[in-house]
Order: C-alpha cells, then sequence, then structure tokens
C-alpha cells in the first residue's frame, strides 16, 4: 500500500462525511446507515476479549459496532471512529466465521446473516493504519466541539451477544 495514497483516499473521505453540526454521534451513525444501506448499531460493553477494545459485526441489514465501556468518553469515541473507518473502506478480515461460531453469535439468526466479526487483531497492517487515521481525522474534525456521552445501545441483547462471542472465542485458547 502506498500510505501517502491512502492518506489522500482517507482524508477525501472524511472530508466528504456528512457530519452534524453541532455533531452527535447517534445522529452521525444514523446518517451514515441510511448511507451504506443498513443500520449502524453501537453496543457497548465491557470487552474481555484479550485486550480487545472495539469490534465490527456484519449482518445483512445492520453492522453492530462493540466498543469498550470502561474508558474514557475520547477513548469510546476513538474505538468507534475506528470500527467505522474499517466500515467506509469495506475492509475485509482475514478469517471468516465458522458456523458454529455464527450460530452461536446470532442466536436465532440465519447463519447466512451474519457475515462476518471483525475485530482489531483480524486486520491486515494496511487496513488498521486506515481505520486509525479514518478515527483520528473524524475526532480532528469534532474536535472544537464538546465531548458527549457515547449513546447506550438501543439493542437490549447487546450483553448477551457479547457473552456469547467472549464464550466462542475463548473456546480456541484452551
Amino acid at each position: 500500500m502506498n500510505r501517502d495514497q491512502s492518506r489522500r483516499e482517507c482524508s477525501a473521505l472524511v472530508a466528504g462525511l456528512d457530519l452534524p453540526d453541532p455533531f452527535e454521534l447517534e445522529d452521525f451513525c444514523t446518517r451514515l446507515g441510511r448511507h451504506i444501506g443498513r443500520s449502524l448499531v453501537l453496543m457497548s460493553h465491557s470487552m474481555v476479549i484479550g485486550g480487545l477494545c472495539g469490534a465490527w459485526m456484519r449482518t445483512a441489514k445492520a453492522d453492530y459496532v462493540f466498543y469498550e465501556e470502561d474508558t474514557s468518553l475520547l477513548h469510546q469515541q476513538h474505538i468507534v471512529f475506528h470500527e467505522i473507518g474499517h466500515i467506509l473502506r469495506a475492509h475485509v478480515p482475514g478469517k471468516e466465521l465458522s458456523n458454529d461460531l455464527a450460530l452461536t453469535i446470532a442466536a436465532g439468526a440465519r447463519v447466512s446473516d451474519v457475515f462476518r466479526v471483525l475485530g482489531r487483531d483480524s486486520y491486515a497492517e494496511d487496513d488498521e493504519f486506515e481505520a486509525e487515521l479514518i478515527a483520528t481525522l473524524i475526532l480532528r474534525r469534532i474536535g472544537r466541539q464538546p465531548l458527549r456521552e457515547v449513546p447506550q445501545a438501543t439493542d437490549p441483547s447487546a450483553d448477551d451477544v457479547i457473552a456469547r462471542i467472549t464464550t466462542s472465542l475463548s473456546r480456541g485458547e484452551r
């Protein structure tokens, strides 16, 4: 990857984002969801998966961004924008979900509905560079506005989903 080209592309992408003014994360996620054609759902949780502080799960109808609840507001926003960076750049992780993991995560959903879960440790170095750059650029654009709390998950099953992800991923660590 040409890092200069990547910087230009990510800068142009962030410059073209429809950021609400004053900035409200929930409003931004609603606008972005309309733009990408899927709901964008934020879910906070105490992340216990090997230091993971953010993850992205895509289903047929929605993108779920999980972020660490036990950290500062600025860090929460950075995590959310990092995962959104992966969404905006259409990054693809190196591994697909197994049918067993997909069933565990999406209890009641069809396996075909869950495309992939993207944790920070599954990307190429170039993808991480772009996601971090996008998070930083978004924070810079909204930086002069006061920080507001990251909205809590509107999906009451967030704790259950995180617990299933944690259980499934820890099975392989024995």
